[in-house]
């Protein structure tokens, strides 16, 4: 999966260097990466904070974490956990909504004049939280394993 993330980020940074290059030496603007580049960005966060949550890589003020116990740690989590799942549900949910209006309507970027289709982009989104209330989940049974 890191190997898919990676490929991701070479994407970005070679489209990126594309443009801005085509811009200062042709004065050529490449339409296509002002459309991918953002697009690839938004999938590589979203997908990068489910696998994150899936290898346990949190983010956390560790002078203070290292110092709690097991069980004080695993309440904390839950109490995380708790303020969560709401608000990731809410964005799933009209993540999938916008994501279908978005296939139905064949939705295309107004960013150029290229327009490229957007739907897989919204798409990536919601597999991406998706994948965070899935994570979530198993993190959640985690921590009442560790109570």
């Amino acid at each position: 999966m890191i190997k898919i993330y990676s490929w991701f980020v070479l994407a970005i940074v070679l489209l990126i260097v594309t443009n801005v290059l085509g811009r200062f030496f042709l004065d050529f603007r490449f339409d296509f990466a002002v459309d991918v580049a953002p697009q690839l960005y938004g999938a590589l966060i979203i997908l990068g904070a489910s696998y994150s949550l899936s290898k346990g890589s949190h983010i956390r003020t560790d002078i203070y974490w290292k110092n709690f116990s097991d069980r004080t740690k695993a309440i904390i989590d839950l109490i995380g956990y708790g303020l969560f799942f709401p608000s990731i549900g809410i964005l799933t949910y009209y993540s999938v909504m916008d994501s279908y209006r978005s296939i139905s309507i064949w939705e295309k970027s107004s960013n150029t004049m290229m327009q490229l289709i957007i739907w897989p982009y919204k798409v990536s989104i919601t597999l991406g939280l998706i994948l965070l209330l899935v994570y979530g989940i198993q993190e959640v049974r985690k921590c009442c394993l560790r109570l």
